[in-house]
């Protein structure tokens, strides 16, 4: 429990008042020199409570933000890191209020801390890593001061958090499941285990503990049927998206044997991405990429509306984290094979019969943009290092984007787009591409995008694949936001929390074994 002392000093401490408050955070290199983290905020907050004091005078009320900063852990927060350690040491210090000043150094770091605390659960703690920040988004949190005043002076602070957090499935879901997760870990005999035997049986000690510290066993059941046993592994699976065979196989057993503390970082991570990106999926229409799991979801009016597998980038060519704003759709587009993949790839099959051009729907195009003939240049004499070329393929059936483009501005050249091979979604890990979204739903996620103007999809639907045809460029009207994050711990359409594998080695979490 934070701050015993100051419950009760408080009470001695000289009655502050609206002018000294003013007076004192007028001056920006004086809510500076105490530490304050959020001087804007701070000022917010006293402007609309009319500088009076909020906590130094009301005992019940500063119970009541502890005991909220208390249960950081429980909505996924951290205690320490609202004012912790400078409140903890007057707490430890009863010199430290012998004076007006200090007396209003405690009331604006309660003040601090209470904006820093209900701002987070709002918009979350931990941003996502973008490469590129194209709609330079980032969750307002100019209305916390408000909220915070009109709650203390309505008397409703203790319901402020609940109000606060997001309502979606999504959120109950990753929160539910953080929750059983902390319960088994703040217990005094939990203890990380290790699974080495793959033997589905009741004898398999620590499979039976993990599937408990998981929450799919109710408690540690030594005399459960081998029956029962096989169902659980495979609900284990599911949570881990591999194949719910029941059989403890070493992708499974390398699954299951991820300590818990880790897992519950990524439930964390997922919990405040769910939360930065809370307000935007609020006010507009929003398409949202995870890589780990390949999918996409879109929302309205903050509600999933549409759903769909994705294809993204194999290790070798991830696909990048940003955002942006689709602002076309291409019907019939080219492929403008890159340099890379031109040189490296093709150029090989090229070299060995000039015909795998043609077989492929391939042009071979001038730095200029004209159309050449193949068999007048000397691929022979060409490399990685000398490409003077530019490979494109023709819109058709066979075409690697399909009949589908979506294009949004981004440094790394990739978009969202169909394509021909469409086995490839059937599969619980879809990482193929060179760093391109395929995806699975792409006429419906055209129409989305096109709104009045979809009948432009339909029209290409009714035709279907023409060879040949020239590229359709149809502007968005209302440019959608895209978003491309990066959670291994992630949900569907239902809501559903699944754990996926770190495909590009992003997550770096600190937990203990």
């Amino acid at each position: 429990m934070l701050l015993i002392y100051l419950l009760i000093a408080f009470q001695s401490i000289a009655q502050l008042s609206a002018d000294s408050i003013q007076q004192f955070i007028s001056d920006d290199k004086n809510l500076m020199s105490i530490g304050v983290h959020n001087p804007v905020l701070v000022k917010e907050f006293y402007k609309v409570y009319q500088y009076q004091p909020a906590w130094i005078n009301d005992l019940l009320r500063r119970q009541t933000l502890f005991n909220w900063i208390h249960k950081a852990s429980e909505l996924g927060l951290n205690e320490k890191d609202y004012q912790y350690q400078q409140l903890q040491s007057v707490k430890f210090n009863r010199d430290t209020l012998r004076d007006i000043r200090d007396s209003i150094k405690a009331e604006l770091l309660f003040t601090d801390a209470a904006l820093h605390f209900f701002s987070e659960v709002q918009n979350g703690n931990n941003a996502p890593d973008l490469r590129y920040n194209g709609l330079n988004y980032k969750p307002s949190a100019l209305n916390i001061p408000i909220l915070l005043a009109k709650h203390i002076i309505e008397g409703k602070l203790d319901l402020l958090a609940l109000e606060l957090e997001p309502k979606s499935p999504e959120y109950h879901a990753v929160m539910q499941r953080l929750s059983s997760f902390n319960k088994i870990l703040e217990a005094e005999t939990f203890k990380e285990v290790t699974i080495t035997s793959n033997k589905v049986s009741r004898n398999n000690t620590t499979l039976i503990i993990k599937l408990y510290q998981l929450g799919l066993l109710d408690f540690i059941d030594t005399s459960i049927t081998e029956r029962v046993l096989v169902q659980k592994i495979r609900e284990a699976q599911q949570l881990f998206n591999l194949l719910a065979d029941g059989t403890l196989r070493s992708t499974t057993l390398k699954a299951l044997n991820t300590p818990l503390t880790r897992r519950k970082e990524e439930l964390l991570q997922a919990a405040n991405y769910i939360r930065w990106l809370h307000q935007i999926k609020q006010t507009q229409p929003v398409i949202l990429v995870n890589i780990p799991s390949a999918s996409l979801l879109v929302y309205t009016g903050g509600k999933i509306v549409m759903a769909s597998r994705v294809i993204v980038g194999k290790t070798a060519t991830p696909t990048p984290t940003l955002s942006s704003k689709v602002t076309e759709v291409i019907l019939y587009p080219y492929w403008m094979v890159p340099n890379k993949i031109a040189t490296r790839e093709l150029l090989p099959n090229i070299k060995k019969s000039i015909a795998y051009l043609e077989q492929n729907n391939f042009q071979v195009l001038s730095k200029q943009g004209k159309v050449l003939n193949p068999y007048s240049i000397d691929w022979h004499s060409l490399s990685a290092g000398y490409f003077p070329y530019i490979i494109r393929q023709s819109t058709g059936c066979d075409n690697s984007l399909g009949i589908i483009k979506l294009n949004f501005y981004n440094p790394f050249t990739v978009y969202l787009h169909d394509t021909p091979f469409k086995s490839l979604f059937m599969l619980n890990k879809r990482y193929f591409s060179h760093g391109c979204m395929r995806v699975e739903a792409a006429m419906d996620l055209a129409r989305f995008v096109l709104k009045d103007n979809r009948v432009a999809v339909d029209t290409i639907t009714e035709k279907g694949c023409l060879h040949s045809q020239e590229p359709i460029v149809v502007s968005v009207r209302e440019p959608i936001s895209v978003f491309v994050l990066y959670s291994t711990a992630w949900y569907d359409k239902e809501g559903k929390i699944t754990f996926y594998d770190d495909v590009y080695d992003k997550n770096y979490f600190v937990y203990n074994n």
